[in-house]
Order: structure tokens, then C-alpha cells, then sequence
């Protein structure tokens, strides 16, 4: 029987910024902050990614259906919207699109939203 802490699950959500658009998996920032939370001592497992390039809220919202991550998350992060910006798209749009999936995301890690 191993001692060691189950590690913790880390789902992250978005667009490039999230992807990492042109640089190695390990250079992601959800990568980078696993990596610096783990030198913290804090047993975090390697991140779920849901994120492409170009991304808006309604085709990430899309993404996670396709993905479908399951169980329930001890980490949840979401960085979206630069696309919704990009493409000109009405700011209420943005808004309500973006609270939706913050309440996703919040699901994701049991209600638990800090």
C-alpha cells in the first residue's frame, strides 16, 4: 500500500492562452502552474485541458460537451473571451455566455467556487 497523497484534479478551460497556440505541452501555463504547485507540495495531477485556438465562450461551452470531463475537479480554471472581442461580438453576448460557463466550471469542482 503506497503512503503517498492521491493527487488532485485539475480541469483547465479556454482558448489559446490555455493551449499554449505554439509552444510543447510542458510550456502550457496550466502545465506551468501544476509544476509550481507541486514544488509547493501541493499533489496536483497533471491538467485536463479543454482549449483550442480561436475559441469563443459558445465553442468552448461546445468543446467541454465534446470532451466530457467527468467526476468532479479539485482545481477548475477558465480564461475565455479575447476571441468573443476578436470577433466582434456583442458584449451582452460575452456576458451571458461566460456566465454560464462559470457556473460549468463551478459544477466541475463541486460548487466549491474561491
Amino acid at each position: 500500500m503506497s503512503d503517498a497523497a492521491p493527487s488532485l484534479r485539475y480541469l483547465a478551460l479556454g482558448d489559446s492562452y490555455t493551449i499554449g497556440e505554439g509552444v510543447a505541452g510542458p510550456a502550457r501555463w496550466p502545465s506551468q502552474l501544476a509544476r509550481a504547485l507541486r514544488a509547493q507540495g501541493i499533489a496536483l495531477g497533471d491538467p485536463w485541458i479543454v482549449a483550442t485556438t480561436g475559441w469563443t465562450t459558445d465553442e468552448l461551452d461546445a468543446g467541454i460537451d465534446a470532451a466530457a470531463p467527468s467526476g468532479l475537479f479539485d482545481l477548475v480554471t477558465l480564461l475565455i473571451g479575447v476571441n468573443n472581442q476578436y470577433r466582434g461580438r456583442p458584449l451582452d453576448e460575452y456576458r451571458a455566455q461566460f456566465q454560464a460557463l462559470l457556473q460549468r466550471a463551478i459544477g466541475f469542482a463541486a460548487g466549491r467556487a474561491q
